[in-house]
């Protein structure tokens, strides 16, 4: 009798392993959708210097599931605008090239940097490490460019700059030019950061408003700065070898490049001041050529 339970015990077991063999992609599939399903992203508090103006490339969103390319890069987007140092996002089941089209993406150093344009100077990233894992997480660590001491410190000059330029009932356009001419006023073009032999912090705002020295991502992340204080919309152009800024002022988005109006010729300080892409394009070609596909609000 033994003997017979043992048999019809093992044929039983044989089936049932059977079947989960015949059956083991659907379950791999289950499996993978329970755990996106039940591992809901956490969404944190934004920080302070979050922007929320009204971009033609990138939106701001509450449901950060992506069902392609776009959907991605606007979630790193989100990410970067929301000052998060660490977030997890998930890959749905039905989105069978999820995993490889980040991998893409994040590959791409050039496209990814461009989304720094697209905030804050604060919440734009040195480093941005992305891991891939097999259930369709991707979790995203990021390493500010500018640390709080450096905040603390730019901050501090900004208000004092605002406070010395008077800028209570000024239109923007005003505003603007005033800050302009004091940056290019009070800083210098730093021509030793090219070989890499610079004593100072030039490719930021404090290189620019502390130091004095800086490049021309010192220049535009200074100009950033202010504008975000004055809550006026704008951006970063970047080309391969520069980037400059773009303002979004009585109705039009205007390029400002104050690397370029620093010039030490008078007569050459201005050419650069709140200018049309026509106008841009007039006075150079080279320098100032930049991806019309990516910066959708410079087209």
């Amino acid at each position: 009798m033994k003997t017979i339970k043992n048999i019809l015990f093992t044929i039983l077991l044989m089936g049932i392993v059977l079947v989960v063999y015949l059956s083991r992609n659907n379950i791999s599939v289950s499996i993978k959708d329970f755990l996106v399903k039940e591992n809901k992203p956490i969404i944190a508090e934004s920080n302070e210097y979050k922007r929320n103006f009204d971009y033609i490339r990138f939106s701001y969103i509450d449901d950060y599931t992506p069902y392609n390319k776009e959907d991605i890069l606007n979630i790193y987007f989100n990410i970067l605008n929301n000052g998060w140092k660490e977030f997890t996002f998930y890959c749905p089941s039905e989105y069978v090239n999820c995993m490889d089209d980040v991998n893409d993406l994040v590959t791409d150093e050039i496209l990814m940097t461009k989304i720094n344009n697209y905030v804050h100077p604060y919440n734009s990233f040195s480093d941005l490490n992305t891991k891939i894992i097999s259930n369709g997480a991707i979790t995203v660590k990021v390493t500010y460019k500018y640390p709080q001491d450096k905040i603390i410190t730019i901050n501090n000059k900004v208000n004092e700059i605002v406070k010395i330029l008077d800028l209570n009932g000024k239109t923007d356009r005003e505003k603007i030019s005033l800050i302009h001419n004091y940056i290019i006023s009070h800083s210098t073009y730093d021509d030793n950061a090219i070989s890499n032999n610079s004593p100072y912090d030039s490719t930021s705002a404090y290189g620019n408003l502390i130091e004095g020295y800086s490049v021309c991502s010192g220049y535009s992340d200074a100009m950033a700065i202010f504008l975000d204080l004055l809550n006026i919309p704008n951006i970063k152009i970047s080309s391969e070898n520069h980037i400059w800024n773009l303002v979004y002022i009585e109705g039009q988005w205007l390029h400002l490049d104050l690397t370029w109006d620093d010039a030490e010729d008078p007569r050459f300080q201005n050419n650069y001041f709140l200018i049309t892409k026509e106008k841009l394009h007039k006075l150079d070609r080279e320098e100032h050529l930049y991806d019309e596909e990516f910066f959708l609000e410079a087209f």
